[in-house]
């Protein structure tokens, strides 16, 4: 990004900060040459491709030109996104999450608006808020969870899941809700273009997006974060300071909340309130996946005694127990939370990665993806306390890789031997612990 275009950026981002209660009515010279071409260079060339089949080399043969008539356009008025494909991919519980695949030149503008909206929300933005924001991660989002967790007044934990969240987000109350803030009438008009831009329906046909911000959209995690800051996240601040005295918490990744408490009945009660709450802004909460449960060290101890387990609950993939450590100093024993890969979302990738190498088995960049996918899924799930899960899911990786390696031909080609060493040449990661979470958190201080 040149310099210029920073500082401009910058002087939005500075005057959203100092001043709380800001109108922006002269946005639209943000978006120019200089933020669309830098939008270019940032975008990924091997996503999919969009309904005019235009990949990011062939748009970037004729950059200049493409993006000055692009501009051209937006200024006038006359910009109209194209049409977005659908793709639904699986979830881990069986159901499919529906991705909008849009076209090139739709990504560019779309990540034009969302750069110059998130310099103004993202000050406003409070820090329970951890997901799609910058400096912020899931890993902060767990840092955060365990503050709550393991303080002495948490009594119990409510967890509670939006049904379709991004694709049920009402389009009026939204755009209500963003003029608080823009009252530039073109930049606006160029959000709701994005916004309601057409999707190919299940029977091939053309239609107005009218409700909802299909996953996918480079704006889209934008948008669902700014609904839910006033919709939730402020309202919760508010009735916690009123009616609970701040002894109550909230941790959101996104449309994934988790709720504690000093007690269960401040739990069942809230979750009534929260969903009339998101209700009235048209969310609906799944009943079969919102559970308010006992929790609390008090509560481990108190069930220790009784032999009987302490509930669980599960949050951004990771199964959440209670469990001892002991305090190295003093060899002293205390009660702490612990994480664990969500088991069904464990089967549901080994078996994922299993059918693909039984697919794939005699291609020659088998092991160099398989490679890739192995490094990601530790990246986010090696932490502390899962050593066991992350070993299971690499083992098991390693037996079916030589396995179905094996199957290439009548005969057997490798032993276990040269098997291993052809993994070690290929850089084959290691189950170990890339990321300490628990002593990254500041509720460490608490439990020793």
């Amino acid at each position: 990004m040149n310099k210029a275009l920073a500082t401009k950026l910058e002087r939005v981002e500075q005057r959203s900060r100092n001043d709380r209660g800001a109108v922006f009515n002269n946005l639209g010279h943000l978006v120019d040459l200089d933020l669309l071409r830098d939008c270019y260079l940032g975008l990924d060339g091997a996503k999919a491709v969009g309904t005019d089949g235009v990949t990011k080399d062939e748009y970037g043969k004729n950059l200049e030109a493409n993006l000055r008539h692009l501009l051209v356009r937006i200024r006038k008025g006359s910009y109209h996104p194209q049409v977005s494909r659908i793709r639904e991919i699986p979830k881990s519980d069986g159901s499919m999450r529906p991705l909008a695949i849009c076209c090139f030149e739709d990504k560019i503008v779309q990540d034009a608006v969302r750069r110059v909206l998130e310099r103004i929300y993202e000050p406003m933005f409070m820090s329970s808020s951890h997901g799609f924001r910058p400096g912020k991660s899931s890993h902060t989002a767990l840092v955060a969870l365990s503050g709550s967790l393991n303080d002495w007044e948490c009594g119990a934990v409510l967890e509670i899941d939006l049904r379709k969240y991004f694709n049920t987000i009402p389009h009026e109350p939204l755009i209500r809700l963003l003029k608080l803030k823009i009252a530039d009438p073109k930049f606006l008009w160029l959000t709701i273009k994005l916004l309601k831009a057409p999707i190919l329906n299940e029977e091939g046909t053309e239609e107005v997006n009218v409700i909802g911000s299909p996953q996918g959209s480079i704006l889209s995690p934008l948008i669902a974060n700014i609904y839910l800051h006033y919709v939730l996240d402020i309202w919760f601040s508010w009735l916690n300071d009123s009616e609970y005295g701040g002894g109550a918490n909230m941790v959101r990744y996104a449309d994934d909340v988790v709720f504690t408490f000093r007690g269960l009945s401040q739990a069942e009660a809230f979750q009534k309130q929260v969903t009339q709450r998101l209700g009235s802004f048209g969310i609906s909460i799944n009943p079969s996946k919102t559970k308010a449960v006992v929790w609390g060290k008090r509560e481990a101890q108190r069930r220790e005694r009784l032999g009987t387990r302490m509930p669980t609950f599960t949050f951004l993939g990771f199964l959440h127990v209670w469990g001892t450590s002991i305090q190295r100093k003093t060899g002293q024993r205390f009660w702490r939370v612990k994480r664990r890969t969500c088991p069904l979302r464990l089967r549901k990738k080994v078996a994922d990665i299993k059918s693909y190498i039984k697919k794939h088995r005699h291609a020659r960049d088998l092991l160099p993806r398989i490679v890739r996918i192995i490094r990601g899924y530790l990246n986010y799930f090696a932490i502390n306390d899962n050593e066991k899960k992350i070993n299971q899911f690499v083992q098991s990786i390693r037996r079916y890789l030589f396995k179905y390696l094996n199957r290439r031909s009548q005969r057997r080609s490798l032993t276990w031997a040269r098997f291993s060493e052809v993994l070690e040449f290929v850089g084959f990661p290691k189950a170990k612990v890339l990321h300490n979470l628990f002593f990254d958190s500041r509720s460490y201080k608490g439990c020793r």
